[in-house]
């Protein structure tokens, strides 16, 4: 049942995703009613927990999840009472925390399944995956309005997002999609479709538009790296794809018009954001203006004596910060997100050595500086199901690169 569950509701993602777009017409905060995807997803996540309560698997550890995430909703709750939350933006936090959590939903199914099932998921996960790409990669080729990045006020920046609601959403599903492919390299060496998937994938974080895609897709490469390399040998080679990718970046920028056109775009718009941003403009472009937004909530919280920092149930959904770690500290309090940042950790870090070892604790680095920048990683329902698959697989293959080992002493 946990296994049908999860290939139907993995297989229907891209067409929830792609109904939604096509609902919003490619509108950047357009109609919020059209969730098709949400709906998806959440009942998934419902189906997933149902079948794991009435087959008995579900597990101590899970219960202590599922305590965490009820502190989160019971201080939203408090929020609601006597803080002026609204009942929608209410609902909002309440699904953005179910989103949070969702991860270890999946984590609990997927390790359910037996080494075949899991298999048969995960190559489906690939297979979407390809989709995504390929829907961004036609949106960049036939120019597919609904398929942008940016509209709008922003639509002189280049970009393409594909099927997915927000660029932001499709760095992350690019990067949890590039670090699910470099896994199997990592445990099986090049091989023709892995090739194929990291190409494609990095071609698409290319044209997403976003420079959390470009710092996702080296982060990644880097964890690869250094897992499989060691420090030395890594930084080499590196060095040596850091100057090989500015080359051809360089060739095709002045050999390619529509290239040339498109970066001129997006320079242009960051010139103008930094000429907007005053004496911090490094800081607001680069950061996307992130920067002025924790600055503005901080300033809230100096008028709540910081409380919310302590207890939670801050309305982020009303201003967030799009920074994960500061956004998922105001919804659960320090004490309670630093539960969840051990967990986190423990759902990729694995005692010992090996390369799977390795480059899971390297891959929990990159996402954390990922989600606490950039933002929309851990509080993405679309990611959360790539995310989790990435723990089981690398606690599965760490498990198994440690029994040689075990052997042979």
């Amino acid at each position: 049942m946990i296994w049908l569950v999860l290939f139907v509701g993995i297989a229907l993602s891209p067409l929830a995703d792609f109904l939604s777009v096509y609902a919003l017409k490619g509108q950047v905060g357009g109609d919020m009613g059209a969730r098709y995807s949400l709906f998806v997803r959440g009942a998934m996540v419902a189906g997933l927990i149902a079948a794991m309560l009435l087959s008995g698997r579900a597990r101590l550890s899970n219960w202590r999840i599922c305590l965490l995430a009820l502190v989160a909703v019971i201080m939203s709750c408090a929020s609601l009472a006597f803080d002026g939350m609204s009942s929608g933006e209410f609902l909002e936090e309440v699904i953005a925390i179910a989103k949070v959590f969702s991860l270890f939903v999946y984590v609990a199914a997927f390790s359910e399944l037996r080494d075949a099932q899991l298999e048969k998921v995960e190559a489906l996960m690939r297979v979407t995956l390809l989709v995504y790409a390929l829907a961004i990669l036609a949106g960049a080729v036939f120019s597919i309005d609904i398929f942008r990045s940016y509209r709008g006020d922003t639509q002189i920046r280049a970009g393409y997002k594909g099927i997915i609601y927000a660029q932001n959403e499709a760095s992350a599903l690019l990067l949890s999609g590039l670090a699910l492919a470099y896994l199997h390299v990592v445990r099986y060496g090049w091989r023709a479709r892995y090739v194929v998937l990291v190409g494609t994938l990095f071609m698409a974080a290319l044209l997403l538009g976003t420079k959390g895609a470009l710092a996702a897709g080296f982060s990644v490469i880097s964890a690869y790296s250094y897992a499989r390399y060691g420090v030395v040998k890594a930084s080499v080679r590196l060095g040596a794809v850091v100057v090989v990718i500015l080359l051809v970046a360089l060739a095709v920028y002045f050999l390619a018009p529509s290239v040339h056109q498109a970066v001129d775009l997006s320079i242009q718009y960051f010139s103008y954001q930094g000429d907007r941003a005053g004496s911090e403009k490094f800081a607001t472009v680069l950061m996307s203006g992130r920067n002025v937004k924790f600055s503005n909530v901080w300033d809230e919280l100096t008028n709540r004596d910081f409380l919310p920092l302590l207890i939670g149930g801050y309305p982020t959904v009303r201003y967030p910060v799009e920074m994960d770690g500061p956004d998922l500290t105001l919804i659960m309090g320090i004490p309670v997100f630093c539960l969840y940042l051990r967990d986190l950790f423990r759902l990729y870090a694995r005692p010992g050595n090996g390369r799977i070892v390795h480059y899971g604790k390297y891959f929990f680095v990159v996402l954390l500086i990922i989600a606490c920048s950039a933002g929309h990683v851990l509080t993405s329902a679309i990611v959360a199901p790539y995310l989790a698959v990435i723990s089981v697989l690398v606690h599965r293959w760490a498990d198994e690169e440690r029994r040689p080992n075990q052997s042979g002493q």
